[in-house]
């Protein structure tokens, strides 16, 4: 067996061989990527609509809520004083003209018409009383039988009693037609959409006891501090916002139709009522909101499209100079015209994403961009 003699390196001989092999890996191998390198992404690309954002004048709107009611909406009321008997409707119900609504109770009406009824016994006895002795004593007289005082003061006497007669018969006929007000019918057909009274209660004269809201054309009805209500003229649009029966929002122009100069003495408002166009599905009862602008500001506005959320972070992507979109948080207000208000994170000038072939996101780079159609929109 043969057996190899190792000799042992030398310090020097190590040191050598150590700097040669880091050579060898630091040379590669003529221009060959490194395999610890990582590939750079592909890089994503998508044709868009821009919008450049600017200063421009815009309105600053109040909000007022609103109510839509119809043109013969009325308030049923009692002409007299007494305690509901009884109530025939409820709310939602549709009623015919001249169907009964609720019945007070007659118990004093009909008192007052049975005292009535006695005075006019008496004062038609004192009637008949007056006329004998104005009748004898006229003949007397005639005859130079009594002085002529003495017949004056019984021909006076007989005019008192006529009018005594005709006032009580007067107060028989109005006591007698406070029966007829104790039965209260619809004035026209329509729906009862409240109710405020029931059996037992009390009702008084004026008191709203029951809302009647015919067919008629629908209107708004609000109440405007006197600000807005300076800003306003007969037969303008005004924009009213509701939210439909599926809860999603929407807005319609209404026309001015009234206005009431003289303001609530309580409230320190002015009633407006605005026409609703027939085509709005919209019910009577239904909450709205008012926009009434009462000044402008400047400040940007963008399309709505340009609007996007991510992770409930609700922003706009921003091209830089190499035309790359990057997301960018915005601070939202409201919406005008169908547009949105931004009150902060853009800069005029900068240009923004409004529609893409692809979705958005950051780093994505924007070729083929057009203008956008609503780059100047209205104020």
């Amino acid at each position: 067996m043969r057996v190899l003699k190792l000799t042992p390196l030398k310090t020097t001989d190590f040191a050598s061989l150590l700097v040669a092999s880091l050579l060898l890996s630091g040379c590669g191998g003529h221009g060959e990527p490194s395999p610890s390198k990582t590939p750079a992404a592909p890089e994503v690309k998508t044709e868009a609509q821009l919008f450049t954002v600017q200063n421009q004048s815009l309105p600053v709107q109040a909000l007022f809520p609103g109510s839509v009611i119809t043109s013969d909406q009325v308030s049923v009321t009692s002409r007299v004083m007494g305690y509901v008997r009884t109530v025939d409707v409820h709310e939602g119900q549709a009623v015919k003209a001249g169907q009964t609504l609720l019945a007070i109770d007659s118990t004093d009406v009909t008192g007052a018409i049975n005292q009535a009824r006695a005075t006019v016994s008496k004062a038609a006895a004192g009637l008949a009383d007056a006329k004998g002795n104005y009748e004898r004593y006229q003949t007397l007289y005639k005859q130079n039988a009594v002085p002529k005082q003495v017949f004056e003061k019984m021909q006076t006497a007989y005019k008192v009693a006529q009018s005594d007669y005709t006032a009580a018969d007067a107060a028989l006929k109005q006591a007698q037609a406070q029966l007829t007000y104790v039965k209260i019918t619809a004035p026209f057909a329509g729906t009862i959409t409240s109710r405020m009274v029931d059996p037992g209660q009390m009702a008084y004269p004026s008191a709203p006891l029951l809302t009647l809201q015919g067919s008629g054309q629908k209107q708004v009805e609000v109440q405007l501090n006197s600000q807005a209500f300076a800003t306003l003229k007969l037969g303008e649009p005004l924009a009213v916002n509701y939210t439909d029966f599926m809860g999603e929002q929407h807005q319609f122009a209404g026309i001015v139709e009234r206005m009431v100069d003289a303001t609530d003495p309580v409230t320190h408002t002015h009633t407006v009522k605005i026409g609703v166009p027939e085509s709005i599905d919209v019910r009577s009862g239904n909450y709205v909101v008012i926009a009434v602008t009462v000044a402008h500001e400047t400040g940007m506005i963008v399309p709505t499209s340009a609007i996007h959320d991510r992770g409930g972070i609700r922003g706009v992507f921003v091209l830089d100079e190499q035309n790359v979109a990057w997301f960018r948080m915005v601070r939202l207000g409201t919406q005008v015209n169908g547009q949105q208000v931004i009150l902060a994170g853009l800069v005029p000038g900068e240009r923004i994403v409004t529609q893409a072939n692809n979705r958005l996101q950051n780093g994505i780079h924007i070729i083929n961009a057009t203008k956008s159609a609503q780059e100047n929109p209205a104020s």
